[in-house]
């Protein structure tokens, strides 16, 4: 009597399907194998796809027939769809059961292999499986295409969205927090550009995000955080970008920095790197010889840990921190504002103030010079194109670049008219420059760690030259700048004199501003 394994697949998609249900499928089988006296050794139940044979039962029951000696005569299957729907690997398939002795057959489908011609019905059979899984795939591809040109999001939702359904099934999705509001936090933390990314994905971790570094960085690239999808390139259909319908996290504009930032095409100060409580100037100094930025660590004597800035070149530059941090608190006091020069200061602050706030309040006009300058080039180049001087291919290029700038100013001009510029009260403001710059030196030293590299970052915008000795500031913040000159002016009087400081708002000059130490 023929021996057989009886094989019954089916694949998700495939399980509401009445023709290729498992009871059907086993039926059929039970009934073929008793019509014609079939002794049936075991009977396999598959639920996977037929793409490929890396199937968790047929994998298992392919080891079965290597290893035992009995084995039977043919593996049956209702059709050849379910035995593969993929040609190239149907082939194989049958090549390494008929080294095992084993025969394939299709009850529904019957093939005489013995006859030369039943191989060309076997590839229609096996094409005719392979052709409906890739029409099917197709289809799929373009409804999800056309999905997403309609704005819905397709996929599994990102941090800070949910999936979600509507009572007749349509699927969308939504805001979750707490995720959302750590990845609100994330953005506006990168476009401050105050610390390096990778600590910002650290912190947001320590908040309840929970990503790997290349899922948090995908994240932070996807303009889907501003209501936007990408449409990719498609044959002949370029990619583009359409408004979705799901929420926003955050504006266009605030998206938009944060990819400048990333590719390095807005110049901002470097992004500062959380410092040991004891090295506060770290990645603050300069090395003189150089010119990297001092890091520091600790090193462990004999009673405590000693702590140095050191260079990390072969420079060999190293400096003790603790006379490092009190050189530099020299410094600070030199900016300790004189009393007498408290009103003059208010004086010099107000009309700096006006000066550098006039152009802000005329952003809308600069930002729309720099559309109309673009939409110029748009067109020369179209001039170019249309006298043949340049290639299609070129100006689609130029087209395309000019177009992403131009997208970005809309969204700026739009925020820019939304938006009304409210000037800050400039007399409060003052008060506290004051009261703290007559104490910045204490400020500074009774300050925790963020808020003293805060004011690093705000007095250094090109750090500081150190060489163990000496201090050096290529420049330093404005104010901080105009108390230094004050103090010069009155340091160098004579009792009884009055000071002249007509000079001193009428511009304030960047200057270099040395402490020596005694040796």
């Amino acid at each position: 009597m023929k021996k057989v394994f009886l094989y019954i697949r089916v694949s998700t998609d495939e399980q509401a399907d009445k023709g290729y249900s498992q009871r059907d499928q086993n039926e059929r089988l039970h009934r073929y194998c008793q019509q014609n006296s079939i002794e049936v050794l075991k009977t396999v139940y598959e639920d996977h796809s037929a793409k490929t044979f890396i199937r968790p039962q047929w994998s298992s029951m392919l080891t079965d027939l290597k290893r035992v000696k009995s084995r039977p005569d043919a593996i049956l299957f209702t059709k050849w769809d379910r035995f593969s729907r993929n040609v190239s690997e149907s082939y194989q398939m049958i090549s390494t059961l008929s080294k095992l002795a084993v025969q394939p057959i299709s009850i529904e489908q019957p093939l005489d292999m013995s006859i030369p011609e039943s191989k060309m019905m076997l590839a229609i059979y096996l094409a005719a499986g392979e052709v409906d899984n890739d029409r099917r795939a197709l289809n799929v591809f373009y409804g999800m295409r056309r999905a997403k040109k309609e704005g819905r999001f397709m996929g599994t939702a990102p941090l800070g969205y949910k999936n979600l359904s509507t009572p007749d099934g349509r699927k969308y999705i939504a805001q979750f927090e707490p995720e959302a509001g750590i990845m609100r936090w994330v953005f506006q933390e990168i476009s401050r550009n105050v610390f390096a990314v990778d600590q910002i994905r650290q912190k947001a971790n320590q908040l309840g995000l929970k990503c790997t570094r290349m899922t948090f960085w995908r994240n932070i690239r996807n303009p889907m955080y501003c209501g936007k999808l990408v449409i990719k390139q498609h044959k002949d259909e370029d990619a583009y970008i359409v408004d979705a319908q799901h929420e926003g996290l955050i504006s266009e504009a605030l998206f938009y920095d944060v990819q400048d930032i990333l590719s390095g095409r807005k110049r901002v100060p470097a992004a500062k790197l959380i410092s040991m409580e004891l090295l506060p100037l770290r990645n603050f100094l300069k090395c003189n010889k150089c010119q990297k930025m001092l890091t520091g660590s600790s090193s462990k004597g004999k009673y405590k840990h000693y702590y140095y800035y050191h260079c990390d070149s072969s420079c060999g530059v190293r400096y003790n921190a603790e006379e490092t941090n009190k050189l530099f608190l020299k410094l600070l006091q030199s900016w300790v504002i004189n009393p007498a020069a408290v009103e003059l200061l208010k004086l010099v602050i107000s009309s700096v103030y006006k000066t550098r706030t006039k152009s802000e309040f005329n952003a809308k006009a600069l930002v729309m010079n720099d559309i109309t300058k673009h939409n110029e080039k748009i067109a020369r180049a179209r001039r170019l194109l249309l006298d043949e001087e340049i290639e299609p291919s070129d100006y689609k290029e130029i087209k395309a670049d000019c177009d992403a700038v131009i997208a970005r100013l809309e969204v700026k001009l739009q925020e820019t008219s939304e938006t009304k510029m409210i000037r800050l009260d400039i007399n409060k403001l003052m008060d506290k420059i004051v009261t703290t710059f007559c104490n910045l030196d204490k400020v500074f030293e009774k300050a925790p760690l963020k808020k003293q590299r805060h004011i690093l970052s705000s007095l250094f915008p090109e750090k500081i030259d150190f060489d163990g000795a000496q201090h050096r500031t290529p420049r330093t913040n404005s104010i901080a700048h105009i108390i230094w000159l004050i103090n010069k002016e009155l340091g160098g009087l004579k009792k009884d004199t009055a000071p002249d400081f007509q000079a001193l708002y009428r511009g304030v000059v960047p200057t270099r501003i040395e402490l020596i130490s005694k040796v």
